[in-house]
């Protein structure tokens, strides 16, 4: 299976996509690891981010995709430019499924993940591409 976990964070959608199953998988797509919008506020950057995120899905047709679910209000909640980004991915041509923090915690307990595979940035974009082949 070919997954895609993504994380929003500022502006760039932060990726970590995994192929293989729970137990035994690889890194595929290591060159792409995020793809940023440069100004919320233009049109023709806005076109190029959902472009960029399109052809990223197209080219590599994963089983499944999903976003970490951010908090919508409170001290911790996402800010405006990651609530468009994640609209932009969900109306691409691809099913993606929005996760919850808790869910992850709960399905990846007990399991260990080497976060020294990946970037820092990469670390919860991992543990949300492990959900996904769990």
């Amino acid at each position: 299976m070919k997954v895609c976990g993504i994380e929003l964070k500022g502006s760039n959608a932060i990726f970590t996509c995994l192929e293989g199953d729970g137990v035994d998988h690889h890194f595929i797509a290591e060159n792409t690891r995020k793809i940023g919008l440069d100004d919320s506020k233009v049109q023709q950057d806005i076109k190029d981010f959902s472009s960029a995120i399109n052809s990223f899905f197209e080219e590599m047709k994963f089983d499944r995709i999903a976003i970490k679910a951010r908090a919508e209000k409170g001290r911790f909640a996402g800010g405006a430019v990651s609530f468009k980004m994640e609209g932009l991915i969900q109306n691409s041509d691809f099913p993606v499924d929005i996760v919850h923090v808790a869910s992850i915690k709960s399905k990846l307990k007990g399991v260990e993940i080497d976060l020294t595979s990946v970037k820092k940035y990469q670390e919860e974009s991992l543990k949300l591409a492990t959900y996904l082949l769990l």
